[in-house]
Formats: structure tokens, sequence, C-alpha cells
């Protein structure tokens, strides 16, 4: 079932951006300027409040767009780096067949499929998959799946919201068994209930998957 990712997609353009880094394609250490036309003046992030002509590292602004869930880094990266289109081809190709990176769409399916590649490190090399996960391990925001989850349990993920969607999407790393876990929610009303509710979802699922 496709569904608005919201910043779900980030994970799309974190794992195109380390790809092409690791074909030696793009240089994290490259350096772009913030230009006024590239500000994302919504929701999440602090870029948008720094004055143009700011430098950062795609790393810096990868690094952002998974910690601060921050729009402005999103587009610079998404858009003015890589290319959407780039994007949907390598999606396409990793055989995820419910993403629409234009549109925003996404399946909890594909993102399993993508966040099960990218930690097998079968989308860039190994020192590279570590920094990505690096960048989703320190998220701002950890109230859904990785509040239902135990101190010490390392969790990989990534936040959505929009206007009646709360998301999350990761890995949690259970030791010697490693899982996928998608939570994705539509038509909500309460989002403080909804993100308590995912934080039980993600405990459940825990609790069984540590028993297997």
């Amino acid at each position: 079932m496709m569904i608005t990712a919201a910043s779900v997609n980030k994970i799309a353009i974190l794992a195109a951006l380390y790809f092409l880094a690791g074909k030696g394609e793009i240089d994290l250490e490259k350096i772009v300027i913030l230009q006024q036309e590239d500000i994302q003046d919504y929701g999440t992030g602090t870029i948008r409040y720094d004055p143009t002509g700011t430098p950062y590292s795609l790393k810096t602004l990868a690094r952002l767009m998974m910690e601060k869930s921050d729009n402005t880094a999103a587009y610079l990266l998404g858009n003015v780096t890589i290319g959407i289109d780039k994007i949907q081809q390598l999606v396409d190709s990793w055989g995820l067949t419910q993403t629409n990176i234009m549109d925003n769409k996404t399946s909890a399916k594909d993102m399993g499929l993508l966040l099960t590649k990218m930690y097998l490190g079968q989308i860039t090399t190994k020192p590279l998959t570590l920094e990505m996960f690096g960048f989703m391990d320190k998220s701002d925001f950890d109230d859904r799946i990785a509040a239902g989850i135990p101190e010490g349990i390392k969790v990989y993920h990534k936040t959505g919201d929009e206007i009646g969607k709360i998301h999350d999407a990761g890995i949690v790393v259970l030791p010697n068994h490693p899982y996928y876990i998608g939570i994705f929610s539509t038509d909500i009303t309460d989002e403080e209930d909804t993100k308590r509710t995912e934080a039980q979802i993600s405990d459940l699922v825990f609790n069984y998957m540590r028993r297997l």
C-alpha cells in the first residue's frame, strides 16, 4: 500500500547519496553554498534560518537531514546535488516498486527492502554504511519506535510527520536478530496519542522478536 512518505523519503535520498559516494561519483566533502531559492521554509530543520551564502559539506547536509530532519538539507541533496530522477532510477534498480520520489509516496514494504539492503551493506561500502547509520542513530525524534525499545539497543530510524500522518521506519539491532519495523499512519487526529501507540507497537514487536 502506497502512502505519503513525509520525511521518511529522506532515507532514499541518503541511500542514493552514499551509493554514489561509494562509486566515486560524489565527494561527500564537496561544499555547497546555500542560496535563497534553496530554502525550504517549513517543517523541521534550522538551515532555513542561516544566511544565504553559508557553506555546507554534503556530509554535513546528510547528517542534518537525518538527525534534525532538515528539509533544506534534503532539498540541497535531493534536488540540487543528486536530482530526483536519479534517485528514482536508483530506488527502482533496488527493487522498490511502491516508491515515487517526485510524489513523495512509499510503502512500509519498500522501506523495509531499502533499509535491509542498507543494513546488509548492499548499497555502499562498509565505512560509508557505518557513517549512514551513525546519522540514523542520533535522531532528535525518538518518541515512536525508539521509545518502545530498551536502552542499550541501537535503533537506526527515520520519522516522518505530516498533517494526519505520523510515521517511523528503521532497523532495531536486537543482538543476533536485527529486524526491520515500519509504522505508518494516516487520517490520525491526535498526534501525541498516535506516537504513544506507535511506541507501544514497537514494544510489542520487540518483545516478540527477542523470544524467537
